[in-house]
C-alpha cells in the first residue's frame, strides 16, 4: 500500500481572546505612557517604538492577565506538537516580553527570535485602516524550508507565507526559529502588541546540561592554547 505522509509542519497557534476589551483598554494606556517617558529600544523595528524586555515584570494586574492567556496558549501549542505526550508546567516557562507601538510608515524587518522554545505576539490594539493594500500591518511568516522557493507546483504549499491580521485581542504563538515580519503600516494608525519568548526547561534539556562540562576552565588557557599551536603552525 502506497503512503503519502504529511512531514516538516510547523506549528502556529492563533487565538482570538474573548471579552479582551476592558484589559486591552487598560493596556493601551499602560504602555502608551511608558512611551512617553521611556527611550525606546532599536531591534528589528523601523520606525516603531519598543520597549525593554522586563513588559511581564511591570506591575500591573493586566498583565498578570495576559501572561496567563499567554501560559495557556504555550500549554496548548506544546501539547499538540508533542501529540499530548508533555505537558509544560508553569515553573517550566521561563519568559520575557516587550511592549510594541506601531504608526505610520513603521515596519519590522525579516528576522527570527533567540534561542528559546516559543515565541508569539499579543495584539493589544490594531486600528488599521489598510485604505492602501490589504497587507497593511500584517505579519507574515516564511515557508522554513528554503528551497521551496524554487519549486513550481500550482496549489500546493510549497514555499508559500501565512499572513495573520492583527486584531486586539489576537494571540499568535510560534517556533522562536520561524522567520516573518511586519509589512509596513500604511496609514496613520495605530498598532500596540506584545512580543515575547518562552523557554520551557523541560527534564530533558536540564538532563543534558547536567551532562556536559565545560571544554575549558579559563579564557587564559583558552588564549594560551590557541598561541602555542600558532607558534608551532606550519604551512
Amino acid at each position: 500500500m502506497d503512503t503519502i505522509r504529511a512531514v516538516f509542519s510547523t506549528p502556529i497557534l492563533v487565538r482570538d481572546i474573548e471579552n479582551s476589551g476592558e484589559v486591552n483598554k487598560r493596556l493601551e494606556e499602560i504602555i502608551l505612557e511608558s512611551e512617553s517617558t521611556t527611550p525606546g529600544r532599536t531591534r528589528s523595528n523601523i520606525g516603531s517604538w519598543d520597549s525593554q524586555k522586563d513588559f511581564f515584570e511591570w506591575p500591573f494586574e493586566e498583565i498578570q492577565t495576559v501572561k496567563l492567556w499567554i501560559a495557556r496558549a504555550v500549554k496548548e501549542i506544546t501539547l499538540k506538537t508533542t501529540k499530548q505526550k508533555f505537558e509544560p508546567r508553569a515553573q517550566e516557562m521561563l519568559a520575557h516580553a516587550w511592549a510594541n507601538v506601531s504608526r505610520g510608515d513603521s515596519y519590522r524587518k525579516i528576522h527570527n527570535h533567540e534561542s528559546c522554545t516559543w515565541s508569539g505576539v499579543y495584539y493589544v490594539k490594531s486600528d488599521l485602516v489598510k485604505e492602501k493594500s490589504r497587507s497593511s500591518g500584517n505579519i507574515e511568516f516564511l515557508d522554513p524550508r528554503m528551497l521551496c522557493l524554487q519549486a513550481e507546483l500550482p496549489n500546493s504549499s510549497f514555499g508559500s507565507r501565512l499572513r495573520v491580521v492583527p486584531r486586539a485581542g489576537r494571540l499568535v504563538v510560534f517556533p522562536h526559529w520561524l522567520q516573518h515580519y511586519v509589512n509596513p503600516v500604511e496609514d496613520d494608525s495605530l498598532r500596540i502588541c506584545v512580543a515575547f519568548n518562552v523557554k520551557i526547561e523541560t527534564h530533558t534539556v536540564k538532563l543534558r546540561a547536567n551532562s556536559m562540562r565545560p571544554l575549558l576552565h579559563s579564557e587564559r588557557q583558552y588564549f594560551s592554547k590557541v598561541s602555542t599551536a600558532s607558534a608551532h603552525k606550519v604551512d
